[in-house]
């Protein structure tokens, strides 16, 4: 499907500065728990958004990976963001992230408190342009994140099989914040995935999440 793909859009493709071919990518996928109540507003639903882009803005690991080597996609409550420098980056984006996030639900002026679920996959992907020549990318990286922050609720990072047991096989300390939570979990067309919980006593959920029950 890859080569398929590439014979079709190869010409535009080439444009975006990415490889025209198959390429690997890590993925940090994310979406704001709520967003889509109806009691909400336009304008609350529009802040937090607003909001959760400048604290994902002000972190340093997102800061300090140069724009050639990140792919941003936004995705109606949240977006996802593919990063070709270093598989640790997603997971150490989603720590910063949530300690950003806890201290600024925690400031007294505060009405309304942020909250969201994040999903970390890793996989080839195919960059491809939309019919208005738009950038895009389609692949089981991205495709295996999105999966994986469905399963959560508020407050998890959840990390698939092939990233977490990177990981893990990385560094002591990630043995540490990563728990495998479900051998079985069933996603999207029958398949099933081991799925993994990063959490510690100030980042993450230590909770099951409510689908991995049923």
């Amino acid at each position: 499907i890859y080569y398929r793909l590439e014979n079709a859009y190869g010409s535009k493709i080439s444009d975006t500065g990415l490889p025209s071919e198959a390429f690997h990518a890590s993925f940090f996928f994310i979406d704001i728990v709520g967003l889509s109540d109806p009691t909400l507003s336009v304008k609350n639903q529009v802040h937090k958004i607003q909001i959760l882009n400048e604290l994902i803005h002000s972190c340093d690991s997102f800061r300090k990976t140069s724009a050639g080597k990140r792919i941003i996609l936004p995705s109606g409550d949240g977006m996802a963001i593919g990063f070709l420098s270093s598989s640790e980056t997603p997971l150490e984006l989603s720590i910063q992230l949530h300690h950003k996030i806890r201290a600024y639900n925690e400031q007294e002026y505060n009405p309304d408190s942020l909250g969201v679920r994040i999903g970390l996959g890793s996989g080839p992907v195919f960059t491809v342009s939309d019919l208005n020549n738009v950038q895009n990318i389609w692949g089981p990286g991205i495709i295996i994140a999105r999966r994986v922050m469905d399963a959560g609720d508020n407050g998890h990072i959840l990390v698939a099989e092939k990233l977490a047991e990177e990981l893990i096989s990385l560094k002591d300390e990630y043995r540490k914040i990563i728990n495998l939570i479900s051998n079985k979990y069933r996603i999207k067309h029958g398949q099933e995935i081991k799925l993994y919980s990063a959490y510690s006593s100030d980042f993450g959920n230590p909770q099951i999440p409510a689908k991995v029950f049923y």
